[in-house]
């Protein structure tokens, strides 16, 4: 064989592992999606961490050089996310947030299954078939996790959020202004302009414990019974049906406005509680709690600027 030939031949070796390795991730990372997908809307640990880990693992094994590893799992990661918003399984806010907690996980299990690859598979005699075996293992490890997972139980986590607004105005200009918020128009946040609801109205049909009231977004609705009614002190609501699309892992149980006046001023206090499906909770909670405030600061600007009118 022509020296020359071998640069020839090293970069098609690149280019099959590279190949190998990107098909290995996207196998993987669809694969497990799938595997833990739950059409209730629970997502758990096994999703987002151990099917990071796993993809990381196996990528490895398959790619072996450190640079092909970690380009086969950058592609593998951006092609399983294009598939999963094509599809319509994943928004793009979710996979925003999620984004840190996958990326931990692939590079952990990439880290692993590379020294597994130095340390263990390269200086075994049998290194073809020890690397099919764990090949083999990887998706059962998956599969026995997310029925542990399953049956120790998916628990519903609620959380209030709460935010409050100053006004000049009196505290009835604001209750006659939040009880039939008949347009709310505020400035866009980027979480917004990726997915989250953007609120566009509110009306109230029957003043009184009992009434009911519709909030309206850009795309769905969420329909709430009044449970509080003391002008104009506070009123709360109970969400009894929501058509919000994209996030099947989140809903509202409650929502509270509290208007009390103060000094030349009126406090406004939003309470709302939302109900989660997702874990680890110490990951999710923090960001639950931004996507609500970011709604209730797009809600208390377009109050604002009603009351200063």
């Amino acid at each position: 064989m022509d020296i020359n030939d071998a640069p020839q031949l090293d970069g098609t070796n690149l280019a099959l592992g590279l190949l190998a390795g990107v098909v290995t991730a996207m196998v993987f990372g669809v694969g497990g999606f799938l595997l833990a997908y739950n059409s209730q809307g629970y997502m758990g640990s096994v999703l987002f961490l151990l099917v990071p880990i796993a993809t990381g693992l196996a990528t490895a094994l398959v790619a072996r050089r450190r640079n092909v590893i970690i380009a086969s799992l950058i592609l593998g990661l951006l092609f399983c996310t294009a598939i999963l918003l094509l599809t319509g399984f994943e928004g793009f806010v979710c996979v925003l947030m999620s984004a840190p907690l996958i990326a931990a996980g692939l590079a952990l299990g990439g880290l692993f299954g590379w020294l597994v690859r130095v340390h263990v598979i390269d200086k075994s005699r049998s290194s073809k078939s020890l690397t099919l075996l764990m090949m083999l293992v990887i998706p059962m490890f998956l599969m026995g996790a997310n029925r542990t997972e399953e049956s120790v139980g998916r628990r519903l986590r609620m959380q209030t959020v709460s935010d409050t607004l100053v006004v000049d105005s009196s505290p009835e200009s604001a209750w006659n202004e939040l009880k039939s918020m008949e347009s709310i128009t505020a400035s866009k946040t980027f979480l917004m302009k990726i997915g989250l609801p953007v609120p566009v109205s509110c009306r109230t049909e029957g003043e009184g414990v009992g009434g009911k009231r519709t909030c309206y977004f850009e795309h769905g609705f969420i329909e709430e019974r009044i449970t509080e009614w003391d002008f104009p002190r506070s009123m709360k609501f109970d969400v009894v049906a929501s058509e919000v699309p994209g996030r099947p892992w989140l809903s509202f149980r409650d929502a509270s406005y509290e208007i009390k006046r103060v000094d030349n001023h009126t406090l406004i206090t939003r309470n709302t509680t939302i109900v989660s499906r997702l874990s680890p909770a110490w990951y999710w909670r923090p960001l639950e709690a931004i996507g609500v405030h970011t709604e209730h600061a797009y809600l208390f600007e377009g109050l604002k600027n009603k009351l200063n009118k």
